[in-house]
């Protein structure tokens, strides 16, 4: 069932029970990153819960861009009348020591259109390496990647997804610790480095898979 689907069942009496019909969450992901960011993502999809149930669509639609043509791509297409999805994420990086343009710009205009954002801060691979151990120590972009190597042993550019999704949790209580130690620091974006919000992404994703249910909801008979 669709999100306007679901929208236009509310109000329905129920009547009788006679058959199945599968949930369909939809999420339509714009992504900074070529490979990793969607090869974690894919790797997310492949979780056992979500070959079960069917139940959330992710559909990556655009990467290798910067942080504000994501945004404006994602706020274009959340206005569209015939596109039919639940929920629109943008996945970027600040970089460290040369942040991208327009990033509070970037913020405001997702707030404003009600488009969700999954920063690192300095990049991505802070979110991996969280995957590994604590990081409260200020990193540019390079160390990240050398850390975030180093401890996996990948040539950075790809990731073994089985080994992250085993430690994902671990990674979501991390960044929800830095989020906490720069709210209690008064530290704020952009200068919130080192942190990560695609843990909330990750946990919104879970959530979603877990209220499905198993995926099927049943559906009126007329």
């Amino acid at each position: 069932m669709t999100a306007k689907g679901r929208a236009n069942q509310r109000g329905k009496r129920l009547r009788r029970t006679t058959e199945t019909k599968p949930v369909r969450i939809t999420f339509r992901i714009y992504s900074e990153g070529e490979s990793t960011e969607p090869e974690y993502i894919d790797a997310l999809k492949r979780l056992p819960e979500f070959a079960e149930t069917i139940a959330v669509d992710i559909a990556i639609e655009e990467v290798g861009a910067t942080p504000m043509h994501l945004v404006e791509s994602a706020c274009a297409a959340k206005h569209r009348v015939d596109l039919d999805i639940d929920f629109y994420w943008c996945v970027f990086d600040v970089e460290h020591p040369k942040p991208h343009p327009y990033l509070d710009r970037a913020t405001n205009m997702a707030r404003d259109n009600d488009v969700s954002l999954a920063i690192s801060n300095p990049c991505f691979e802070l979110w991996l390496i969280l995957h590994y151990r604590d990081q409260t120590a200020h990193l540019s972009t390079d160390e990240a990647i050398r850390l975030r190597k180093g401890l996996d042993g990948s040539d950075g550019k790809h990731l073994d997804g089985a080994t992250y999704m085993a430690a994902r949790r671990d990674a979501i209580r991390r960044a929800q610790s830095l989020r906490k130690k720069h709210l209690g620091d008064g530290t704020k974006f952009p200068h919130d480095n080192p942190s990560s919000s695609f843990d909330e992404l990750v946990t919104l994703i879970d959530a979603k898979v877990k209220a499905a249910g198993g995926g099927r909801v049943h559906r009126d008979a007329d």
